[in-house]
């Protein structure tokens, strides 16, 4: 009886624990649209501290596009040499685009070494 009170209790706290620590994932797509107006806006009063804050939430963001990346990428580049705050923004989105133009493998690709067995 006790055993089951405890396998319980863990359950009970993983469950908590996953929720709690991944809440904002599920937000993710909710927050995409109004992080991108945002940082546009950002961008267009050249407010430096605006770009970062939102360029690093929309880089961090799973549901971003390859053209708002690009966007975000450009906006940087362009910005860095009279603005160095915004270095880790650069290596973050070099890091974001180096993921997207990853090579996928799969079964009979020509990518990586090929094993004869």
């Amino acid at each position: 009886m006790v055993l089951f009170y405890v396998l319980g209790s863990i359950v009970f706290i993983a469950l908590t624990g996953y929720f709690f620590l991944f809440k904002d994932r599920f937000k993710d797509k909710e927050n995409l649209e109004k992080h991108w107006r945002q940082f546009l806006k950002a961008k267009s009063l050249n407010d430096i501290k605006g770009i970062d804050i939102y360029g690093t939430q929309l880089i961090y963001n799973k549901f971003l596009l390859a053209n708002q990346l690009e966007e975000i990428i450009s906006v940087v580049n362009s910005k860095i040499l009279d603005f160095p705050e915004l270095k880790k923004l650069k290596e973050a989105t070099f890091n974001k685009n180096l993921h997207y133009n990853r090579t996928l493998l799969y079964p009979g690709s020509s990518g990586g070494k090929k094993q004869s067995w």
